[in-house]
């Protein structure tokens, strides 16, 4: 991975471009199979006792069982802990209480997972079952597991990677005095893939009290911001990715670091390092991040251009997010750019430099002779309503606006919590799941993203024009339809190592916030937001329709 993941989100193969065969068909049935309850995991019982939780992050990472993932490493986040556990000392950190080779647990382990952190006795729950299993709850490095005692056959009933888990929750009587003896007492986990587990705890000795600080130490640790971590080095030492490498691959750099190269793959597209007569790749104007702290520190940007006038380019420019390369097709010159919306405001501004910028974009198309198409990926009413707050869109003579009706953040965090929901209620109950399903809009929004995508497509491959992709600041809805149209168009792409390519180029360098739209650990919802799972969904999608052209295996 590239250095440009370090930027503080909050600031400001063989050559096979088009050359593939780019089959558009028209968009299939979205699949929404009817969940089990093996798969939605298990339901609790009973009612909250106060609302609270010790986590509030219900969403948003990808649908994984990568055995390999950094639990711990995705688990740390900025501060969401109370007062007492901001006051824990890092050399407090939750201590090895036994060793996996000691346990003789039924279930094969990943090297480096040799520490027990958390062994509680519990009980577990399921719908399906009128008496709870009795058992342990063993908490790794890694994973929490449920592994059953006699007079059950010992078996693991739950395995859980620790950054799946998104909420920790108390469940039942707050006080004993209105706990009755068959009440539901005790925790629910609920997961990022849509599990959810409930475990039972004794009633006395404030067992549910220890083992939800346990959890929580374990689940979501502390921010490297936080001012008690004085060793930031020692403290991500502690997490189990750490353990897992010295032990796979102990005498190595993880290539994982140095698989993006910006000019590399540039070059790769048919972009001349030196003199190319439409584009330059610049390693000059945004070094150290000087005209936009959220973009990466090559842009390709057309020759003919004078970058002396990029700052009042920027300067219009929400977040200062030009129009840059994205994609080229050295068959054709159509290209795919991207940038944020322009502040045109209520006053409806304009800018002559950026107008010559997009002109010397479109000129550079040398085959198209068409005007350059904008794709906005707002629905117009919200680009409007944007006006107000300084923003807008281009009215501009040499272009051509299309919007494009995918909705902002919000909207799909709404549409995710409703999909949870309905998942955890077809498993008790499944008449309701197909009107559920439905009125969650999650598949409307993953067929507008995939539409707009497919529209970018086909204007790129089939009519070679040259687009621009927009929504708002442009790390959103932008990613996600460049990335989708980048994967249909560049067989590159499409396989393992160009997929995680892809991400990085398109939206780690880019500025995708993940660290605010995945929100773990967060209490705040107002930045969370599944956009980077609707990317997951939609390449999905897109793998049942066309298989045979895609190698992510």
């Amino acid at each position: 991975m590239s250095r440009d993941v370090y930027r503080d989100p909050m600031k400001k193969i063989t050559r096979s471009n088009s050359d593939d065969d780019i089959r558009l068909r028209p968009m299939a049935t979205l699949i929404h199979a009817k969940p089990t309850s093996h798969g939605a995991g298990e339901m609790s019982f009973g009612a909250r006792d106060d609302g609270s939780s010790m986590s509030s992050s219900n969403e948003y990472v990808a649908l994984s069982s990568y055995q390999n993932a950094s639990s711990a490493v995705a688990g740390s986040t900025r501060g969401y802990m109370s007062d007492r556990q901001q006051a824990i000392a890092l050399s407090d950190q939750q201590p090895t209480v036994a060793h996996t080779y000691e346990l003789s647990l039924p279930i094969k382990l990943l090297p480096g997972e040799d520490d027990v952190k958390l062994r509680e006795d519990i009980t577990y729950r399921t719908h399906n079952r009128s008496v709870p299993y009795r058992g342990e709850l063993i908490v790794t490095k890694y994973r929490l597991i449920f592994v059953t005692k006699p007079p059950d056959a010992i078996q693991v009933l739950v395995d859980v990677p620790l950054g799946m888990i998104s909420q920790i929750e108390k469940i039942g009587g707050q006080t004993r005095s209105n706990m009755s003896d068959n009440a539901a007492y005790g925790i629910e986990i609920n997961c990022k893939d849509l599990r959810h587990f409930f475990f039972g705890n004794a009633k006395e000795q404030n067992q549910r009290r220890n083992l939800l600080d346990h959890l929580t130490r374990l689940v979501f640790p502390f921010s490297i911001s936080k001012a008690d971590i004085t060793n930031p080095l020692q403290f991500f030492n502690s997490f189990f990715a750490f353990d897992y490498k010295k032990k796979v691959c102990s005498n190595t750099i993880d290539d994982g670091w140095l698989l993006y190269n910006k000019m590399k793959d540039y070059t790769r597209m048919g972009i001349q390092q030196n003199s190319d007569p439409h584009w330059t790749i610049n390693a000059e104007i945004n070094k150290n991040y000087a005209l936009c702290d959220t973009y990466p520190d090559i842009l390709v940007l057309p020759s003919s251009f004078d970058t002396s006038r990029l700052q009042r380019v920027a300067d219009f420019r929400s977040r200062n997010r030009i129009p840059v390369l994205s994609w080229y097709s050295r068959e054709t010159y159509a290209t795919i750019t991207r940038s944020s919306q322009p502040l045109t405001g209520l006053a409806n501004r304009t800018c002559d430099d950026d107008i010559e910028l997009l002109r010397k974009i479109a000129d550079a198309n040398v085959n198209q002779g068409f005007k350059l198409v904008i794709l906005d990926a707002r629905p117009k009413v919200n680009a409007m309503a944007n006006m107000a707050n300084g923003g807008g869109y281009e009215d501009y003579p040499n272009c051509e606006l299309e919007f494009h009706n995918i909705q902002n953040i919000h909207v799909m965090r709404e549409s995710l919590r409703k999909l949870h929901a309905a998942v955890r209620n077809a498993a008790h109950e499944d008449k309701t799941w197909f009107s559920d399903l439905e009125n969650s809009n999650w598949l409307f929004h993953i067929r507008a993203v995939l539409t707009a995508a497919i529209r970018l497509v086909s204007l790129v491959h089939n009519e070679k024009r040259s687009v621009l992709v927009h929504c708002s600041d442009g790390w959103d809805r932008t990613a996600q339809l460049t990335s989708l149209a980048m994967l249909m168009l560049d067989g590159h792409y499409r396989t393992l190592n160009g997929y995680m390519i892809l991400i990085e180029k398109e939206w780690i360098s880019f500025g995708h916030k993940f660290f605010l739209r995945i929100g773990h650990g967060d209490k705040s919802d107002s930045e969370r937001s599944p956009v980077f799972l609707q990317f997951l969904d939609c390449t999905f999608q897109l793998l049942q329709q066309v298989k045979e052209i895609y190698h992510l295996e």
